[in-house]
C-alpha cells in the first residue's frame, strides 16, 4: 500500500511541475496561437492566379510576341508610400541574391556596379514591367544556374513553367519589404 501511494504522489508532483512549465518565445519565433500577418502586408493586384504564392501568366516569346508582362504590387494606404523596388532577383537563390546578392546577378543590374531601382509614383502602388524575350537576355548573362527557368511552354501541362521572381521594395520612409516570390507561368 506505501508502494502504491508513494507512485501517486511522484505521478501527481511530475503532473503538476510539467504543467506549470510555460514555453518562454523570446527567440522572436511565431508562438503556437500567433497571427503570422506582416506587419506591412503587399499584395500583386493583377495576379491571374493565387497558388500559394501569386502567378502572373506571359505568353511564350515568339517571332512577333515579346511575351510582355507586368507585376502590380499594392500595400494598404495606411503603411505609406513606395518608393521604389530597389532590387529583382529570379530563381531558386533569388532571395538571398535579393537580399544580399551580387549586383551582377541582379534582373535589374546596372551593367556596372549597381542596380537600376524602378521608381514609384508617390503612392503605395508601384508596377513591375518585363518581358520574356528580356528574360532570356538576362538567363544567357547569368546561366541557368541562376535562371534555372525556360521561358518557352512546358511539354507537360501539369507543370508549367514558372519562373520565380523576387523583389526588394523600400518604402518612402526607409522601410525595406521583401514580398512573398511572386512567379511569372509560360502559356
Amino acid at each position: 500500500m506505501k508502494k502504491h501511494f508513494l507512485i501517486v504522489c511522484c505521478l501527481a508532483g511530475l503532473a503538476l511541475a510539467s504543467s506549470s512549465c510555460k514555453k518562454v518565445y523570446d527567440d522572436k519565433s511565431l508562438a503556437p496561437l500567433d497571427q503570422a500577418y506582416a506587419p506591412i502586408p503587399v499584395t500583386v493586384t493583377n495576379a491571374d492566379f493565387f497558388e500559394r504564392f501569386y502567378i502572373v501568366v506571359a505568353k511564350a516569346p515568339t517571332a512577333t510576341e515579346q511575351g510582355k508582362f507586368t507585376i502590380n504590387f499594392s500595400i494598404p494606404a495606411d503603411k505609406g508610400k513606395i518608393k521604389e523596388i530597389t532590387r529583382v532577383a529570379v530563381g531558386g537563390s533569388g532571395l538571398a541574391n535579393v537580399q544580399t546578392g551580387a549586383p551582377a546577378l541582379l534582373y535589374n543590374y546596372n551593367g556596372t556596379s549597381g542596380s537600376t531601382p524602378i521608381p514609384g509614383n508617390g503612392s503605395n502602388t508601384i508596377t513591375f514591367s518585363s518581358s520574356l524575350t528580356d528574360y532570356k537576355t538576362f538567363q544567357t548573362r547569368v546561366g541557368t544556374g541562376v535562371a534555372p527557368t525556360s521561358a518557352t511552354v512546358s511539354t507537360n501541362p501539369q507543370s508549367p513553367n514558372q519562373i520565380d521572381f523576387y523583389f526588394l521594395i523600400t518604402l518612402e520612409d526607409g522601410t525595406t519589404i521583401i514580398p512573398p516570390r511572386v512567379q511569372v507561368r509560360v502559356v
